[in-house]
């Protein structure tokens, strides 16, 4: 928060793979997806769905508003040429720091966005939730009151945002209750050293009653205990209860919603078995692992189902999350995410991309060009291919 946004300008948080082109073409290829069912499902008479109304596109802790920025480009041309192009579709910018917010506010590239009225902004702290105001639209968006459901993207949020650890022990969940503890005296909490002189330190408490007081939340506590063996994970009790509130039902747990995200984490019940402590990885600030395997079961506890690769991904794993009903069986949604993850997505742009950087003094321009179509235009990428061919540089 204190270096707004500087963070991303200066490179201190993680972004080249999470914002790319090629991320934001992958999500518009899903939305896509996803507004297909839910016009079959129109089309089908259900009413629960109503085409005059708005469906609303929200990137949680969106930070330089790069993703969004490329899904605005990809996306609206081609629901131009869609069935449901009349169907009022809006996006939606949040952050939790105002500097951030007053930074789109005044960027020249997202005006023509905001002036078609297809782009909003917001702040949103999942410190303190509650339904955000639409400042340019001055009103209240209340999930609860949606009559469509919300689309959310939340790419590295919640790894960031916190989250409990449990120890499995003989078949025993116990609370894995970690001490902060540092070599001086720490007057200033804000000092961005601090993270230089702490260190971590771990108990294990045995849990004798339910943590939570959500049973879902408990229940699959209550499945990791019986199924797993001795291990140490994470799980994202502030992520849910975020889930929740956009779900726009926070007691039955029957809001819809489609949520795609994208962060370093697990989607599988054997990657969560690990004998070490979750440890944060820093990079300006700190993030830990997420555990998706744990909000898919929430999903899926909730009526709906989550989509993921069968393979790991290396560098990002990459989410679909259908909350509570699915519109039309969720069939083209489905099919949007094998061939837009599954079958070669930005995970696996990203490690080629990673093998192919030192050596593109060696690309010929055709190579070059076509390096650059198959990454959407990068910027970044562009620059990366600049200077090779440069005859000065």
């Amino acid at each position: 928060m204190q270096n707004g946004l500087k963070a991303w300008q200066e490179d201190v948080v993680p972004h080249a793979i999470s914002c790319s082109p090629v991320m934001a073409r992958a999500y518009s290829d899903i939305v896509f997806g996803y507004l297909r069912d839910c016009w079959a499902a129109v089309q089908a008479g259900d009413s629960t769905l109503d085409p005059t109304q708005p469906i609303y596109i929200v990137e949680l802790g969106a930070g330089s508003g790069r993703l969004l920025y490329h899904f605005l480009h990809d996306f609206y041309p081609r629901l131009r040429q869609a069935p449901f192009a009349d169907w009022p579709i809006k996006c939606v910018l949040t952050d939790f720091v105002p500097s951030i917010i007053e930074f789109w506010q005044a960027h020249p590239k997202l005006k023509p966005w905001v002036e078609a009225g297809l782009l909003d902004f917001a702040l949103f702290d999942v410190a303190d939730m509650r339904p955000p105001l639409l400042i340019n639209a001055q009103q209240t968006l209340v999930p609860a009151a949606q009559p469509n459901p919300l689309i959310v993207f939340a790419n590295y949020f919640f790894d960031s945002i916190p989250q409990d650890s449990f120890v499995i022990e003989e078949g025993q969940l116990c609370h894995n209750l970690l001490t902060v503890l540092s070599s001086r005296p720490e007057p200033d909490l804000a000092d961005p050293t601090l993270w230089d002189r702490l260190s971590l330190a771990y108990e294990p408490i045995p849990l004798f009653d339910a943590p939570y007081n959500n049973d879902i939340y408990n229940d699959i506590l209550a499945e990791y205990e019986a199924v797993l063996p001795d291990t140490r994970l994470t799980f994202p009790n502030v992520g849910l209860d975020c889930v929740r509130f956009w779900q726009g039902d926070e007691v039955e747990e029957n809001g819809r919603l489609l949520l795609l995200s994208s962060d370093r984490g697990h989607t599988l019940p054997e990657s969560l078995i690990s004998d070490d402590d979750p440890l944060p990885n820093l990079h300006g600030s700190f993030s830990l692992m997420v555990n998706y395997h744990a909000i898919g079961q929430y999903a899926a506890r909730c009526g709906g189902q989550m989509l993921h690769a069968p393979h790991y991904q290396d560098n990002l794993q990459t989410v679909a999350c259908l909350v509570g009903e699915i519109p039309a069986g969720g069939q083209e949604t489905s099919r949007a995410f094998a061939a837009a993850i599954t079958n070669g997505g930005p995970d696996d742009f990203f490690a080629l991309k990673t093998a192919l950087e030192p050596h593109l003094r060696t690309f010929t321009l055709p190579q070059l060009l076509s390096w650059l179509r198959l990454s959407r235009w990068d910027a970044d990428l562009f620059r990366d291919c600049y200077h090779p061919c440069c005859p000065t540089s």
